[in-house]
């Protein structure tokens, strides 16, 4: 029997029974290693052929269109300086003679009555109260309101409601008109209207 080395393969056995017979195995596990490296290979060089050619064909069509035409840009506008002259304009930070209203703590223009007896609906703020009525009777209209103490108060034109002097100078169905008489931060008074519309 003799014994055989080649490489890295197998030691086999070598017999001499009816002739010589050489044999020389390769390992199961480098061939199999082999084929896992070359098949990959071998696809991806098959397939990088073709892989760019739809990419290739549509850069062909598109450089095989017509160029069209780019549109002119915008026309600017030329921008108008403006000269401000504040010579003749008054300070916006100053209240205009015409604008202004006269001091009336000494009793002259226009102030609310303070020697009155003030009304219960006085109490509340205007947009305390609510309006849930209206009500006619032989020529009389009153407005049915009610206010946070959970009363309910019948009040008619001339009464005063709200807490700025307010008094009601028309009632229709779907509200109350109101006079009020505020300051004017300049120690005067102005007069202001203000509503309550029908609650619903």
């Amino acid at each position: 029997m003799l014994q055989a080395y080649s490489g890295g393969c197998k030691q086999m056995s070598i017999t001499d029974s009816g002739g010589i017979m050489h044999a020389m195995e390769a390992p199961a596990k480098l061939v199999r290693a082999a084929l896992m490296i070359c098949l990959p290979l071998m696809a991806i060089t098959a397939c990088s052929t073709d892989s760019h050619g739809d990419l290739a064909s549509y850069v062909q069509e598109v450089k095989a269109r017509k160029a069209g035409r780019i549109p002119p840009l915008p026309e600017i506008k030329v921008y108008g300086a403006y000269a401000y002259k504040r010579d003749d304009l008054r300070d916006p930070f100053k209240i205009a003679e015409e604008e202004a209203v006269l001091d009336t703590a000494g009793g002259d223009g226009l102030q609310p009555d303070m020697q009155r007896n003030r009304e219960p609906l006085e109490s509340f703020p205007l947009d305390s109260l609510r309006f849930v009525g209206h009500m006619e009777q032989e020529g009389r209209v009153w407005a049915v309101v009610t206010a946070p103490d959970a009363l309910v108060y019948r009040v008619e034109e001339g009464n005063y409601v709200g807490q700025s002097y307010g008094r009601i100078v028309r009632i229709s169905e779907s509200q109350i008109d109101i006079r009020e008489i505020v300051p004017n931060g300049l120690g005067g008074w102005v007069e202001r209207d203000a509503i309550l519309t029908l609650a619903e």
